[in-house]
């Protein structure tokens, strides 16, 4: 559906209507033109990168999890930042491959913050698509603000003792607070506040440094590593060379 079409896409008949067109060539022609070229190349750059990583560090089950959820999720991010609503359902594929990666791992906050993207965006954007994908982008207000500091502190303090109490995970501070950033990000995205990619820079600065640390201790994983940086590299896109920064400045120079 073109960027200019209206409709509040919460009727039952859109949402099936929304859940048909995955099944169409359309949604994926709509889902991957219109793109920044920046993104285009940053996309072919980020899958030779994973799999080149994946293949240099040996093929087993848990690195072709690795391998599929990482460039499915990256391509995710990038689509996020085009505002196609194809992220949705790249994300769903993606957050089931890394959970499974994360299991093994034990960063069971990751896999928290996994299963809320899952909900919160990735099911969000296949049955109400359209609606979000419409909406306005937003420069971060006062109910912003609120909304972000609420959800990150109630979001840490049950992921820290999920880990320390419940799932014991090796790396329990930096694995609830990567998953904190994560999920304030996500809610900011449903949100459409434009200011959503300095909590996904931040998010990917603590992921890399969470499956870096894991890597080094023995969990060797170094697909997902590579693909949080590339991650870094998208929000570089969404913040200063994307339709969520050009909207900011259009509503700026009005």
């Amino acid at each position: 559906m073109a960027e200019n079409e209206t409709t509040n896409g919460f009727s039952w008949p859109e949402v099936k209507e929304n859940m048909k067109q995955i099944f169409t060539w359309s949604y994926y022609k709509e889902g991957f033109s219109g793109w920044d070229r920046s993104s285009y190349v940053w996309l072919v750059i980020g899958l030779l990168v994973i799999v080149t990583t994946g293949l240099a560090h040996g093929l087993n089950y848990l690195s072709v999890m690795s391998m599929l959820g990482g460039a499915i999720g990256f391509t995710c991010t990038l689509a996020i930042t085009a505002n196609r609503r194809i992220n949705g359902l790249l994300g769903f594929i993606s957050a089931v491959l890394i959970s499974i990666v994360a299991f093994h791992s034990k960063n069971y906050s990751d896999i928290v913050m996994q299963m809320i993207y899952l909900v919160t965006l990735d099911l969000n954007f296949m049955f109400f698509g359209n609606a979000w994908q419409n909406r306005k982008i937003k420069a971060m207000d006062n109910h912003g603000w609120i909304l972000a500091s609420l959800t990150a502190v109630v979001a840490f303090i049950l992921l820290y003792l999920m880990d320390t109490h419940l799932l014991i995970s090796p790396r329990p501070v930096i694995d609830a607070l990567s998953a904190t950033i994560g999920i304030t990000g996500a809610v900011l995205t449903v949100s459409k506040y434009r200011s959503q990619y300095w909590m996904w820079t931040l998010q990917g600065i603590m992921s890399v440094t969470l499956w870096g640390l894991t890597a080094l201790q023995g969990d060797a994983n170094w697909v997902l590593f590579a693909t949080y940086i590339l991650y870094l590299g998208n929000d570089v896109l969404g913040l200063f060379f994307s339709p969520w920064a050009r909207a900011i400045k259009a509503e700026m120079n009005k």
